[in-house]
């Protein structure tokens, strides 16, 4: 159940992630600039693929005996709140580019806080929970849209936005970088959905610490550190060494207070500490490139991501195949895009850290593969 319902709001997402973050976001800071059309075909677009997938997520699921009748009210809900989620961050990402973090940063606080009072109602079928959960997320999300349409927030960006797109080729650039990115992680949780039940629901535990930190952390200072009017990325580069140093710390500490409550969450909790700081490096990384770096160096990750997500299924097909393999290859996405874009920023130092994070990541894979044979 709790499977089926993360594997609908991810599927959800990636529209969002490829056509309003991998591609809108960056041409809205690049110097070749996205035009006013190209930004609304974007708004519309974006919804309609987000239904479009959550259907054939659910009927993948379905094939996969993981999906029932008892769900579809769940599968309904989903797709509302895709559509509205869509032209949610569709607002928030525009009004972001332009300096103004605050919608984006604050974008799932409605939302969530309403779905977490769901949860002291006494329901007592977990359908039921679920379903009214994933309601209160649409209430919250149309909420927030409600107010963000009334301020017309995003709105003087558009009206800023150029008559026609300098022909670049950055569109196809970003567009194909996202595309592989988070299609590549897609293929890399629908592998969870192989393993036994409720590995995919702490996957998904997994991945929501480290959104929350990098959203915490990036999405509400970057865009002032970071905008279309930047021209130096030395306080980029003076946030991320401060930050990770921080994280690394911090996550330093939560290992060792994952392995005294439960020993078996040692390795879990290294993985997720070091998906933390890739993560995080990442989102850094990716922001000053789409700023200082022309479109076309985005070729750089389009090749690492597959590699990646090769290697994944290539293990998923060993008895070795478990959580700690998934959650190694999710951070070593993170970590192989955050080297590379460093090392082209001429950031040594980090690159070095980033270097050093995907071969302690590919040393615990390649133990927990082999320490099952």
């Amino acid at each position: 159940m709790t499977d089926a319902y993360f594997y609908l709001f991810n599927i959800g997402m990636l529209p969002i992630q490829v056509l309003i973050v991998g591609v809108m976001y960056p041409l809205l800071l690049n110097a070749e600039r996205l035009s006013r059309r190209g930004i609304r075909r974007i708004q519309w677009i974006t919804p309609s693929l987000s239904i479009v997938l959550i259907l054939g997520g659910a009927a993948f699921l379905a094939l996969n005996g993981r999906l029932h009748l008892g769900l579809l009210p769940l599968v309904g809900l989903a797709v509302v709140n895709a559509f509205v989620q869509s032209l949610l961050w569709f607002r928030g990402v525009t009004a972001e580019a332009s300096g103004n973090p605050r919608w984006n940063a604050a974008i799932a606080l409605p939302a969530n806080a309403l779905a977490t009072v769901t949860l002291l109602f006494p329901f007592k079928q977990p359908e039921v929970i679920v379903a009214v959960m994933v309601g209160a997320l649409v209430v919250g999300n149309l909420l927030l849209l409600y107010f963000a349409s009334r301020a017309k927030i995003g709105a003087e960006v558009i009206a800023a936005a150029p008559d026609s797109t300098t022909r670049g080729g950055g569109v196809y650039w970003f567009f194909t970088k996202a595309t592989v990115g988070y299609v590549g992680l897609t293929v890399l949780q629908s592998l969870a959905v192989i393993l036994p039940p409720s590995t995919l629901t702490l996957l998904n535990v997994g991945g929501k610490i480290v959104g929350s930190i990098a959203a915490t952390f990036v999405n509400a200072v970057m865009p002032v550190i970071i905008h279309h009017q930047t021209e130096s990325m030395e306080p980029s580069k003076r946030f991320l060494r401060g930050l990770v140093g921080a994280l690394i710390g911090i996550s330093a500490i939560a290992v060792v207070g994952a392995s005294v409550f439960d020993s078996s969450l040692l390795l879990p909790a290294i993985c997720v500490g070091l998906w933390v700081v890739a993560s995080t490096s990442a989102a850094i990384a990716q922001r000053m490139s789409f700023r200082f770096l022309p479109p076309n160096a985005s070729r750089i990750t389009i090749v690492a991501v597959p590699i990646v997500v090769l290697l994944a299924l290539g293990s998923s097909l060993t008895p070795g195949f478990q959580l700690v393999v998934l959650l190694c290859a999710y951070a070593a996405v993170d970590g192989t895009t955050a080297a590379l874009l460093l090392f082209t920023l001429r950031d040594r130092l980090m690159y070095w850290v980033l270097a050093a994070t995907c071969a302690v990541l590919a040393a615990i894979w390649i133990g927990a593969l082999l320490g099952a044979t």
